[in-house]
């Protein structure tokens, strides 16, 4: 399904992020700012507002405006080397009505987030904890322009939050946009710090080059058990985004969910429509019922997962980087509804 978008989308500022993100996330792994083995763990400068910097721009000095803020925000403008007709299409996407609208209720939903950035830094003193050599990012949030795709990105060097998906699943302009409850149900303040925190275990998973389902289970497993370690204090319906009841339900069919992946020999498949079926977003899981989640796969991996981890000594970084996932399952003595 594609979803409209904004009158003024933001595919340039989209672009600047990207380029700048390369040249700032370098291979060493050092950060802009931070020196090479520092080990703080603290956001000094907070969390990095991009879209009140933006958004407070006054019209008639918008040229100016944009090259004032361009040093603290090079990882959307890229330093202040931006085109004139980047610099317009920038004004028009803060001008634009809609976008203004957005904006104005980012400020409301979010009017401070030193909760947030509090929460964040707990988070990353229990990351060094296991990876000594992880590089706090520099924070920022933004309007995007409605990116439901990726309302998180992440680099070594740079967290970037879109605010506008993260404005309650009572949002009226969610459903204006098509976007169905499957998802804004999870389109809340609530499901930020977990998302950030999955986004950060992505680079630390080595995939299979030709995956099976039990690779896309056990890889998604992986995520969401980084985010146990993390966020030990967050509800598991937040980190994989299911409802409560969803969560009930996997629970309560645990052993069916094997079961039938067993019994129709699922776990080594490489048909599209078996990933489809367990692994991709949606309303429920085709052959269960319209009360399971979509994601089972991802659901079940995760209870793999942890049980491999209670049940062998490795660490962290071992385990996010072993692709045998026939190993993780067979070493992890795992049995459906026993916990």
């Amino acid at each position: 399904m594609k979803f409209p978008k904004t009158p003024i989308t933001i595919a340039t500022v989209a672009l600047l992020l990207l380029l700048s993100c390369n040249e700032t996330g370098s291979s060493s792994g050092k950060k802009t700012g931070q020196a090479a083995g520092e080990n703080t763990t603290t956001l000094s400068k907070g969390i990095h507002r991009y879209e009140k910097a933006l958004f407070g721009i006054p019209q008639d000095r918008f040229r100016a405006g944009i090259i004032e803020i361009a040093g603290e925000y090079k990882v959307f403008l890229g330093g202040n080397q931006l085109s004139p007709d980047a610099i317009n299409q920038l004004q028009a996407f803060v001008t634009d009505n809609q976008n203004q609208e957005v904006y104005a209720e980012c400020l409301k939903r979010f009017p401070d987030l030193s909760g947030l950035t509090v929460e964040l830094e707990n988070a990353f003193v229990r990351i060094k904890s296991e990876i000594p050599d992880f590089v706090v990012p520099e924070i920022y949030t933004y309007v995007s322009g409605f990116d439901f795709q990726y309302p998180v990105k992440y680099t070594d060097s740079a967290l970037i939050i879109a605010l506008d998906m993260y404005l309650g699943s009572d949002y009226s302009g969610y459903p204006n946009l098509g976007i169905p409850l499957y998802i804004s149900d999870r389109l809340t303040p609530e499901h930020i710090l977990p998302d950030c925190i999955k986004e950060i275990s992505m680079p630390l998973i080595k995939s299979n080059k030709s995956p099976v389902l039990l690779d896309a289970m056990i890889e998604e497993g992986k995520t969401l058990w980084f985010t146990d370690l993390m966020l030990p204090n967050t509800d598991d319906n937040l980190k994989i985004g299911f409802t409560r009841a969803q969560l009930a339900w996997c629970a309560d069919n645990e052993q069916n969910i094997w079961s039938f992946l067993i019994e129709n020999e699922l776990l080594y498949s490489t048909d599209a429509r078996s990933m489809s079926m367990f692994m991709t977003d949606g309303p429920f899981t085709a052959s269960f019922s319209q009360e399971s989640p979509s994601r089972t796969g991802a659901w079940l991996g995760w209870q793999i997962v942890k049980a491999y981890a209670k049940n062998n000594k490795s660490g962290l970084k071992e385990l996010m980087s072993n692709v045998n996932s026939q190993e993780i399952l067979e070493k992890s003595g795992y049995k459906p509804g026993k916990k």
